[in-house]
């Protein structure tokens, strides 16, 4: 996917439309985030996330020692907060696990405008709403699946500033981190399958019909109806195209 970087100097009105929905709201310039979100639910899928981020950011830093310094966070589809990696010694307190980062909480920041316009956005120390931010800079791009839907956005900060060339590098990290999503996910499938469903699916890819199945794999009809419903359930489908197309693309048949 060829993302778009939305900065201030070249989307201008972007920040200036962000700007005044902040301002319509009544969101104080001056507040702190203090908003946390009590019931985060962390789902398999998010774990899997998670650890496909957290594996790209130990590859960055062994590709460049210098990436070690900037603080690294995963949202999830809502802006809030689901993994942080920082320095030891970083100023970003106000910056923890299951805070949302959405506009009409934390007003206009590169996570915010990356969730609005799912592109990539660079936004520098006063270009933030709250004065809370000021101090850093931020660089946010969205991390989709592999039907393009957006499951999170991966942001770099720091307060010593950051360089075009730092967004090429968040670029890398979000590819690599779906990447890993994509792996990851295919293994944890082929985890909770059966060797017999396994079976199943690749003899209902070949046009197979649940009689001939019983017969060669030597189980009740009703068993292969089980564990075909269990397939699909599993896969997220609802019937047997989507489920060859699916297990397909899985590399399952």
């Amino acid at each position: 996917m060829k993302y778009e970087v939305i900065k201030y100097d070249t989307h201008k009105h972007l920040f200036d439309e962000a700007w005044r929905r902040c301002t319509r709201r009544g969101l104080n310039q001056n507040a702190k985030l203090f908003m946390f979100v009590s019931d985060l639910y962390i789902s398999d899928e998010k774990k899997l996330l998670i650890k496909a981020f957290r594996k790209s950011v130990y590859e960055m830093s062994k590709i460049n020692g210098q990436f070690k310094n900037y603080t690294y966070l995963l949202t999830d589809e809502n802006g809030v907060i689901i993994d942080l990696i920082a320095p030891k010694k970083s100023s970003f307190s106000y910056l923890n696990i299951s805070i949302p980062l959405k506009e009409e909480f934390a007003g206009i920041n590169a996570v915010s405008i990356a969730l609005n316009e799912r592109e990539a956005a660079f936004v520098k120390k006063n270009e933030h709403y709250l004065k809370y931010f000021r101090e850093i800079d931020c660089i946010a791009v969205p991390v989709f699946d592999n039907k393009g839907q957006l499951i999170g956005v991966i942001d770099i900060s720091r307060m010593n500033g950051l360089t075009d060339e730092c967004v090429f590098m968040v670029f890398l990290m979000t590819k690599y981190t779906e990447y890993n999503f994509i792996l990851l996910k295919k293994e944890m499938i082929k985890e909770k399958l059966e060797e017999v469903e396994l079976k199943i699916l690749k003899l209902t890819a070949e046009g197979k019909t649940d009689e001939e199945i019983a017969k060669m794999i030597n189980r009740s009809i009703s068993n292969v109806k089980y564990h075909k419903n269990k397939i699909f359930e599993i896969l997220n489908v609802k019937n047997v195209k989507d489920c060859i197309y699916k297990a397909a693309k899985m590399d399952l048949i």
